[in-house]
């Protein structure tokens, strides 16, 4: 439980940084934060716009006219998130690096590495390694919606229709990344991102699941079919305001 505990702490402290650090109707001082009934984030409750995606916070509701800019969730493609990956592999390596040296020194201590030929195995490392990582994927993705690479790299892991993923469609979405990383290095589900509109990997297409990014888009592009959207939430992206191409 300790790195669990110890990732934990770690992302509280990344969003105790964030400027949406207050929870739902809670007061600083004389200002009361409320959360956006659109993203979800904090935002204070005289607030005009949500900062994270330009709604009204009261009722979720974006109020655009046509040649003004919308903040809307697109699906990224496959470079983008190979820098995610990377800086989470970085992360990975380096508490897996750590784990071994200690293991190491306590085996050492105990003089397992005495007689030459009777050295302990290498492969309980190897496999707690691999569980460990799965691990920190899913449970940031089914708590978060990202690990700390796609933070980084503004990046967020949601359903299609919008809602969060929850910790079934995370488990399901690496469960399956053995078969995106086939035959070395995620080269199917590089291939998979670039077939699919959605730019979704088998992981992503089995668990329903979108890697998206928030961007400033013209509202008149927002009827354009080729534009890989994704709802902010499954609630509120019915209540979206009236085509601005209506009278």
């Amino acid at each position: 439980m300790a790195p669990v505990a110890l990732l934990s702490e770690s992302y509280r402290l990344l969003e105790s940084i964030a400027p949406n650090d207050c929870r739902h109707g809670e007061e600083n001082g004389s200002v009361k934060f409320i959360d956006c009934a659109r993203c979800g984030r904090h935002v204070t409750s005289e607030a005009p716009r949500c900062p994270e995606c330009g709604a009204d916070p009261r009722s979720g509701i974006a109020t655009f006219k046509r040649g003004e800019m919308d903040r809307v969730r697109i699906c990224q493609g496959v470079w983008i998130r190979c820098l995610a990956i990377f800086i989470d592999f970085v992360v990975v390596g380096a508490v897996t690096l750590l784990a071994s040296l200690l293991v190491y020194l306590v085996l050492l201590g105990r003089g397992a590495f005495a007689e030459v030929g009777k050295e302990p195995s290498s492969w309980p490392l190897w496999v707690a390694a691999f569980i460990g990582a799965f691990i920190y994927f899913w449970w940031c993705e089914a708590v978060w919606g990202r690990t700390l690479g796609k933070r980084l790299c503004d990046l967020r892991v949601v359903r299609r229709d919008g809602a969060k993923l929850g910790t079934g469609g995370a488990f399901v979405r690496n469960l399956l990344r053995i078969v995106d990383w086939l035959p070395f290095f995620y080269v199917l589900g590089a291939a998979v991102i670039w077939a699919t509109p959605s730019s979704q990997r088998i992981g992503d297409v089995a668990a329903r699941s979108a890697v998206v990014r928030t961007k400033l888009v013209s509202v008149s592009r927002l009827d354009d079919a080729a534009l890989p959207v994704v709802p902010w939430s499954a609630l509120t992206s019915s209540r979206r305001a009236p085509s601005p191409r209506q009278p």
